[in-house]
């Protein structure tokens, strides 16, 4: 029996289902089309502007939706009440090795960083909204628009994702959630180390930064943590990797915050002044920028001659 609506009238008629069975779910078995045209009727999806979708990969058959589509049923249900997404690059390498169908091959897609979305759904009526965060390693299958839009399609995941989660939605997903070919994520470089040397790594790091800082290492672990949003207890290693690498990115900014302050000391300079100019032509989100102003500050320090320093202290005791 097909399914039909809340008044029990079906809502398509016999021609239409034909059509949708020639068309939009090709190659769908009896069954196959009953649960298709249930789910199209349930979340009142349009098969014929393509709103909902059937696709079968062999054996294995897929009903899709598109973004705008999770969208359609939130705003259809009375109770959505805005979404937020954000996009960040963590230095987490990754590897896909994908068989290539037309070449008849295996291929890989190499990234030495990747983008994790993190989508946030409101519901007017619950006090606590809903979050999904994706990391492109987990969806990315290397072909299609993966290697050249990584960012829109991880955020179109997270939102589909949250989206899903948020209003009980079910048997539906975005076709960047279904890879149609053998694919196989291949750990990089760092995500080949294991959990526990990856932790024992991490304190290692946690241990120099509160150095620097004049912390102690369990109040800089627990910062760390609550800044990135992970639980140490039941993290994966992509998420020891990112603390490691963010660790490593605050190390580097209080060797430059250090630098200035000798720097503005030993120069005579406002220290204010030259924070500033340092930041014009440093990157604080790049390490490798950082150790370059770094390097330019000693190199600056190094070449004040020892009359300009004699000067400035004579000036000083004339205060």
């Amino acid at each position: 029996m097909l399914p039909t609506t809340a008044n029990n009238d079906s809502p398509w008629s016999r021609e239409q289902i034909e059509l949708i069975k020639r068309t939009v779910a090709k190659g769908a078995s009896d069954d196959e089309l009953k649960l298709f045209l249930h789910l199209a009727a349930r979340y009142d999806l349009d098969p014929f502007t393509r709103q909902i979708w059937f696709i079968k990969y062999g054996d294995d058959a897929h009903i899709f939706t598109g973004r705008d589509g999770f969208l359609h049923i939130a705003h259809r249900s009375g109770a959505f009440n805005g979404m937020q997404t954000q996009l960040r690059e963590e230095p987490v390498p990754f590897e896909i090795k994908f068989f290539n169908k037309r070449e008849k091959r295996w291929d890989s897609f190499k990234r030495e960083s990747q983008f994790i979305a993190t989508c946030t759904v409101f519901r007017k009526d619950m006090g606590q909204p809903f979050k999904c965060e994706v990391w492109e390693s987990e969806y990315s299958t290397g072909q299609g628009l993966w290697p050249t839009k990584r960012r829109v399609m991880i955020q179109k995941v997270a939102e589909a994702s949250t989206l899903r989660r948020a209003f009980d939605i079910s048997g539906l997903y975005l076709p960047e959630e279904i890879s149609e070919s053998e694919v196989e994520v291949v750990s990089g470089d760092r995500a080949a180390i294991a959990s526990s040397e990856l932790k024992d790594e991490l304190l290692v790091k946690t241990s120099e930064l509160a150095e620097v800082s004049n912390s102690d290492r369990d109040s800089v672990l627990r910062k760390v943590c609550n800044m990135k949003n992970i639980n140490l207890a039941t993290a994966f290693d992509k998420d020891i990797q990112a603390l490691i690498a963010h660790t490593d990115l605050l190390i580097a900014r209080y060797r430059l915050k250090a630098e200035i302050e000798d720097t503005a000391e030993l120069l005579g300079l406002d220290m204010t002044t030259l924070t500033a100019q340092v930041k014009k032509t440093c990157d604080l989100n790049s390490i490798e920028s950082i150790h370059e102003a770094i390097d330019q500050l000693r190199e600056r320090r190094e070449n004040a001659s020892p009359e300009d320093e004699l000067l400035r202290l004579a000036e000083e005791l004339l205060i």
